[in-house]
């Protein structure tokens, strides 16, 4: 399935927040979306999702434009991970990733032993099947951000859309979530701020500052030394990991940086270490 947005302008009251954005993600890519908070990643995603309506340009999914698609259409197609999910019921866990299932669903009619199994199978890809009776506001962040994908997975869309998926997740989990969606071989679209993950699991990548898209390609392209200088404002080394062959970013602390400028890392001084004086002790 693929994914076109053309020219899309998207504004809030006071201040347009996308400009002009093109983006396309072929079937079957995972493309990533790059730039520093404040850019416009998460508005640009939320008017593809339908959650946002923009001011102007066109999205089209498979060539269909998506104004023409019902809700419940869009929904077989294209499933969402969100930074931020709140309930104002108390679910357990299961109800939370069975909420994937309603698209499919006609109205009134309950859930099935398929539904079931397919929810029990989402939430062992992501090794939570015995938090399922768990209340999902009980969990920590990174857990519901898993049952989260969970509940993507149930709704067995040829579409990802995934908005900093790997948020609160400790680096274990960052990997397992990441290599779920890369396994899928599905059409993702994901907003990331962690360029070695970017590098190592996205074919192509975009990069918005300011709204605006500057910079499209693979990303031994786009991961440049000047691109995280100019995005980012920070200093960093690019190079091929030795046992992964995979780009590899090293950034420069800031209060390293002019010792970086100036001469050969292994000539930069290093701070002394404090000297803690011994204190007697009185035994008596």
């Amino acid at each position: 399935m693929d994914i076109v947005t053309k020219e899309v302008d998207v504004s809030v009251p006071t201040k347009r927040i996308v400009n002009e954005a093109t983006i396309h993600v072929n079937d079957g890519e995972f493309v990533g979306l790059l730039g520093p908070n404040g850019s416009g990643k998460s508005t640009l995603l939320k008017s593809i999702y339908r959650v946002m309506k923009r001011d102007s340009g066109e999205i089209l999914i498979d060539d269909i434009p998506l104004d023409v698609m019902h809700l419940r259409e869009s929904a077989l197609k294209m499933a969402v991970v969100t930074q931020h999910n709140y309930y104002n019921f108390e679910f357990r866990v299961e109800d939370v990733v069975m909420m994937g299932r309603t698209p499919h669903k006609k109205a009134m009619e309950t859930d099935n032993e398929e539904d079931r199994e397919i929810v029990r199978n989402a939430l062992k890809k992501v090794n939570m099947l015995e938090f399922a009776d768990r209340a999902f506001s009980s969990l920590s962040g990174g857990e519901q951000q898993r049952i989260i994908l969970a509940r993507a997975l149930a709704q067995q869309t040829p579409c990802l859309v995934l908005d900093e998926p790997t948020n609160h997740l400790d680096i274990e989990y960052q990997l397992e979530v990441l290599d779920i969606v890369k396994s899928l071989h599905c059409t993702a679209l994901c907003a990331m701020h962690d360029l070695n993950l970017a590098a190592q699991y996205c074919d192509r990548l975009y990069v918005i500052k300011d709204g605006r898209i500057i910079m499209e390609g693979t990303p031994e392209k786009v991961i440049t030394e000047d691109m995280i200088q100019e995005i980012y404002n920070v200093k960093a080394a690019v190079s091929r990991h030795p046992k992964t062959g995979l780009l590899n970013i090293a950034y420069y602390p800031t209060f390293l940086s002019k010792a970086y400028d100036d001469e050969p890392v292994d000539n930069v001084r290093k701070e002394e270490p404090i000297s803690v004086p011994d204190i007697a002790v009185n035994h008596a």
